[in-house]
C-alpha cells in the first residue's frame, strides 16, 4: 500500500524527510533536516547533505516542500 501524502501537520522541526527522487552519491543523500518552521507555517528551513559549508541554510514555502517530500525517515 503507497504511504499516505504527507500533510503540513505532518512536517515537524528535527524531522528528516527523503525526495520523492531520492539520490544517493558518495554518502551524500538529499535528505533534507527541518531546522525551523515559521509560526504562520508559510515557510520552512533546513539543513542538508546538499547545503555546501559556510552556506546560508535554505528557505522554502512549505507547500514547495510538500510537493517534494516523500516521507519522514527519522
Amino acid at each position: 500500500m503507497p504511504n499516505p501524502k504527507l500533510t503540513e501537520s505532518d512536517i515537524v522541526v528535527g524531522g528528516t524527510y527523503r525526495a520523492k527522487r531520492f539520490r544517493e552519491l558518495f554518502g551524500c543523500t538529499n535528505d533534507r533536516y527541518i531546522l525551523w518552521i515559521s509560526e504562520d507555517r508559510a515557510l520552512v528551513q533546513y539543513d542538508s547533505d546538499t547545503v555546501r559549508n559556510g552556506r546560508h541554510y535554505p528557505k522554502t514555502t512549505m507547500s514547495a516542500f510538500l510537493n517534494w517530500a516523500r516521507e519522514r525517515v527519522v
